[in-house]
């Protein structure tokens, strides 16, 4: 403080100035004066006269009075110092000042935005690749979530993306229908998918059309066979050179557990899955693999399969929409086999095209739809199905 009332040292002059001023004599000279230089007097007749007057018991009583008076000014003086520092270190931490104020309402504001937008991007397809990130994939790996990487059961193609090590989810599509084709009734299915993370590159996969329905003049009844599929994320998604994220999936169909009606052989497949991001939020999934089916003749052919989807949130990021189609197969053995002899294989094409949503009502369960039709003779007239995903 510069004001002189504030001053520590201000205030102890002061309690010099009393202290002088109760023990020197009335004219004593203030402490910031210089000491007066007085030229030596002549004892007068008057001070010769105090002075015989004045006996020892009198000076010593002026002597203790003195030293009382001293003592009391040091008191004082040690009063005033304490009382000025103490003010001066408050004077060190001015009150809170309205900008203060605002300021750290700022700061409380923004710091809970960017924890809703860190829940947001956790539970949004488009960024799936970057919570694998070193930075993000603790926090990827502590909690389930049905949308990251989603459920594959939803649409024709499988996302490149894997469950994280010790995640699972359990996918069931109980109302599925597949409507008429040439060599092929109609047929209903309760379809399921079984996937365990066992690192966060490696899934492993169990999947089935569960229990089956057929018609047509011979209609049947019965389960149909389980595949055991793996799916490996080979690498994320690299936006800044156009690189998609990519995975390799394979499956084997057996005949386990399978009725007669719904053996189609043991049968492998494979495929390469690509995830991509493109302009106005849109995710971009395809897949490029090969299938082997088994002719009415007992002949294994192969063919090319290729299965895509379009999906993009519609009002937020909890209910997606997609169109999506396939050529010659999906992703999964899913479609009922067509019945004809290996000679007409070759002119046998399956094409579909449909749309369908994905709604994530939480972190552990989705609910998915979608309704697709045949192009051509050989593909079923009708796809459709409703069903539901657990994250576990």
């Amino acid at each position: 403080m510069n004001t002189a009332s504030g001053h520590p040292c201000n205030n102890d002059r002061a309690a010099l100035v009393l202290l002088a001023a109760l023990t020197g004599p009335a004219t004593a000279t203030p402490i910031h004066s210089p000491p007066a230089t007085v030229a030596p007097q002549a004892p007068t007749d008057t001070s010769r006269a105090a002075d015989a007057a004045t006996t020892p018991a009198m000076q010593k009583d002026r002597l203790i009075c003195c030293a009382s008076f001293r003592e009391y000014g040091r008191i004082e003086a040690k009063t005033l110092w304490n009382r000025a520092r103490t003010r001066a270190r408050s004077s060190d931490t001015p009150p809170p000042t309205r900008t203060f104020v605002a300021r750290n309402d700022l700061t409380a504001l923004a710091q809970e935005q960017a924890t809703d937008a860190r829940e947001t991007f956790f539970r949004g397809r488009y960024n799936r690749s970057r919570a694998r990130l070193p930075e993000n994939i603790e926090r990827w790996r502590s909690q389930p979530d049905i949308a990251n990487p989603g459920p594959d059961l939803a649409n024709f193609p499988n996302s490149a993306f894997t469950l994280p090590a010790g995640r699972a989810y359990i996918e069931m599509s109980p109302l599925t229908f597949y409507g008429t084709a040439a060599g092929q009734p109609v047929q209903y299915n309760a379809e399921y998918l079984l996937r365990y993370g066992l690192t966060d590159d490696i899934e492993l996969r169990l999947f089935g059309n569960g229990p089956s329905w057929m018609g047509g003049a011979r209609s049947s009844a019965g389960f149909a066979p389980i595949a055991f599929d793996t799916k490996i994320q080979l690498w994320t998604e690299k936006p800044d050179y156009y690189l998609p994220a990519a995975g390799f999936e394979a499956y084997l169909l057996t005949q386990w557990f399978g009725s007669a009606p719904f053996n189609a052989g043991t049968q492998p497949s494979f495929t390469f899955n690509f995830d991509q991001s493109l302009p106005f939020e849109i995710d971009f999934e395809y897949n490029l693999g090969a299938t082997r089916v088994q002719a009415s003749d007992g002949v294994n052919v192969w063919e090319f399969s290729f299965q895509w989807a379009l999906q993009r949130d519609l009002f937020d990021e909890d209910f997606a929409v997609f169109i999506h189609g396939f050529y010659n197969a999906m992703s999964l053995p899913r479609l009922p086999n067509v019945t004809v002899p290996r000679s007409f294989y070759d002119d046998v094409k399956q094409n579909a095209v449909g749309a369908g949503f994905i709604w994530t009502a939480n972190r552990r369960f989705a609910l998915y739809g979608q309704v697709s039709a045949g192009t051509t003779k050989f593909t079923p007239s009708t796809i459709s199905m409703l069903g539901f995903a657990v994250s576990f």
